[in-house]
């Protein structure tokens, strides 16, 4: 269930106007049709204002939050004839079977739209505790709740707060008092600014080993050309901060000499994407995404799923093959880190889209700098350093949860997906 917030698109000509009396109508019951039109009938016949309007309907319950003024023209109006109009709405509603309470409104609480945040909260079940955690730091932290919406239809795996945070309190504040909650209640939480680029990303970038797929496509033609150990203890290596990533791929390559080209073919019949990614990618083209993937793993793989998904970019390092037979060497440019964000940027450059409207995603060390340069960068089942740098961190185990974190609800999803 949603709250009901009161929000600020008429508050400027409101303070133009001015108003003798403002009142917040809350009115709950059983939800039927007409409802709507019999209570905006009777203030257009009173000369009363509507402000701004919010509802949400839980079937069979009905909650609806009316901002409603009286102007200055009414200045001069009885005080029992204001009367008069609250009890001719009470009326209202018992005819409706309705309960409508009525209140004094205060427009200086209305929320400031630049401090507004977007933090969705994503589980396999969202607990009682959890919530409660979550809420309790937001609190704490003298942030006030605005809204709740419910992201899936029949279990609470995803909802979305958005929250008001008082000036001084930013995002990075947010995301660090949250992140520590996060892990203790074992609910990943994204915080985003509320804003038109949250729901209007244009370009999606990813990684492929491990995101995209479950594989580490090099560990795979390791075990083809009987190398899997000697690949196993380079990576470690790597890992440990003693070769940096175009060394580690170049070792591990030279022990790939000799593979007959042709064996690589076998790598399709153990790969297996993540689950949720062909239906992420479904979805974000049908939504008009650019999508492209950079891999810093080979193009005979990324050429493969290009097809197969439709994307619209795939990059990728090559491997060197003289007579049918893998040489051991690359050729042309590593695609490492620098080359992942520059590419992110090219293709943005090249569709004509802002790098706010860009999104991000991936799970190692290589995808670092890819996530900080997209306006939102995803740690997806990743590393704790990327998972501390970027953006947004999720650890779920279907990549189109994604999709939550931009505000589409789960029947959406699968309407569409």
């Amino acid at each position: 269930m949603s709250d009901i917030i009161i929000g600020s698109n008429n508050t400027n000509n409101v303070e133009e106007a001015g108003y003798v009396a403002r009142w917040l109508l809350t009115i709950t019951g059983h939800d039927k049709p007409g409802v709507t039109t019999a209570i905006c009938r009777l203030l257009d016949e009173e000369g009363a204002d509507l402000l701004d309007i919010q509802q949400v309907t839980i079937p069979p319950l009905l909650v609806m939050a009316l901002d409603v003024g009286l102007p200055k023209r009414d200045a001069n109006l009885p005080r029992k004839e204001q009367q008069a109009l609250l009890h001719k709405l009470e009326r209202l509603g018992v005819e409706l079977n309705l309960t409508i309470n009525l209140q004094p409104f205060d427009p200086t609480h209305i929320t400031n739209s630049d401090n507004l945040y977007a933090v969705t909260c994503l589980a396999p079940i969202i607990k009682p505790y959890a919530l409660q955690a979550i809420t309790g730091v937001l609190a704490q932290m003298g942030a006030n709740i605005t809204r709740i919406s419910r992201l899936t239809e029949h279990q609470l795996k995803a909802i979305e707060l958005t929250v008001y945070a008082p000036c001084g309190l930013g995002q990075a504040q947010l995301k660090k008092s949250l992140f520590a909650v996060s892990n203790a209640v074992q609910v990943d939480i994204a915080v985003q600014p509320e804003s038109l680029y949250r729901r209007s990303k244009r370009l999606i970038v990813m990684d492929v080993d491990s995101t995209l797929i479950q594989n580490e496509v090099i560990d795979e033609i390791a075990k083809i050309a009987g190398v899997e150990q000697q690949v196993a203890d380079i990576t470690r290596e790597a890992m440990e901060g003693k070769l940096d990533f175009a060394g580690a791929l170049h070792k591990r390559v030279a022990l790939l000499a000799g593979l007959p080209a042709e064996r690589l073919q076998e790598v399709f019949e153990v790969i297996r994407f993540t689950p949720g990614a062909e239906r992420l990618i479904k979805v974000l083209k049908l939504l008009g995404y650019k999508t492209a993937i950079v891999s810093g793993g080979f193009n005979f793989v990324t050429d493969i799923l290009k097809e197969r998904l439709r994307l619209d970019y795939a990059f990728a390092n090559t491997l060197e093959i003289e007579d049918g037979k893998l040489t051991g060497r690359v050729t042309g440019a590593i695609v490492d880190r620098q080359a992942k964000a520059r590419l992110l940027k090219e293709v943005a450059a090249k569709e004509e889209i802002e790098l706010a409207q860009t999104l991000a995603v991936g799970d190692g060390a290589n995808d670092l700098l890819m996530l900080e340069t997209a306006g939102v960068g995803v740690a997806f089942n990743a590393k704790p350093i990327v998972r501390e740098a970027a953006d947004l961190s999720i650890n779920q185990p279907s990549l189109d949860v994604l999709l939550y974190l931009i505000g589409i609800h789960e029947h959406e999803i699968a309407r569409f997906g």
